[in-house]
């Protein structure tokens, strides 16, 4: 997330990059560990969150805790993901990844994301820059014409309460590097939305396959 930070402090926004222990704790166990961090920030203006993948899932965990206003989610799992589901049963990954993604692995039960929040979604498949894609594609993980950038899919990453949604054609892995991506939070920040100029097939596209979903 450097490049991305370095792009936000960049464009005059006090910035702090939280990091967890990913593979050792779980959402809950991670969520108290951001929480640490944060507990010393003294601001006047509301938080945003910008999350990459599980990190989403960890700021809504707590999104009860502090003075929220908005967030942009980079390929946030908000839904039960179907990769961490399989590489869950294999004993080697189980050990390896942790438990949180055993927890991924399931339909989720968190508090919904501050809003206004924006999704923005990769649409690169599998990629050599994406190792967890080859295993994706091992246990066909994703339907043959189903958007995913890798490791998380469209269906996966939409949520009721997004109020901006974009997808951006990079892997899971890069898409925080992505020009992009960054233009969009940047946009965001400053807005508080993507916007839609120069950005119509990209939003149209997203909208339609969204509204397809339905939620429990």
């Amino acid at each position: 997330m450097a490049r991305l930070e370095a792009s936000i402090a960049g464009a005059g926004f006090e910035t702090r990059n939280l990091t967890y222990r990913s593979r050792c704790c779980s959402i809950r166990e991670a969520a108290e560990e951001v929480s640490a961090q944060l507990g010393d920030l003294r601001i006047e203006h509301p938080l945003i969150g910008v999350t990459h993948s599980m990190g989403g899932v960890v700021m809504r965990a707590l999104a009860s805790r502090f003075n929220w206003g908005g967030c942009v989610m980079l390929g946030p799992p908000n839904h039960a993901s179907g990769l961490a589901a399989s590489t869950s049963r294999i004993r080697l990954f189980r050990w390896l990844m942790g438990p949180a993604c055993i927890e991924l692995g399931q339909e989720l039960r968190w508090p919904d994301p501050p809003r206004p929040c924006g999704i923005i979604v990769g649409t690169a498949g599998m990629t050599f820059d994406n190792p967890p894609s080859w295993l994706a594609g091992l246990r066909a993980v994703f339907d043959r014409d189903e958007v995913h950038d890798g490791t998380v899919s469209l269906q996966e990453a939409v949520h009721p309460a997004a109020t901006d949604l974009a997808l951006v054609d990079a892997s899971h892995t890069r898409m925080m590097n992505h020009p992009e991506t960054i233009a969009l939070v940047l946009k965001f920040l400053e807005t508080g939305g993507f916007g839609t100029a120069g950005m119509e097939p990209t939003m149209a596209g997203a909208m339609t396959q969204a509204d397809s979903l339905h939620y429990g």
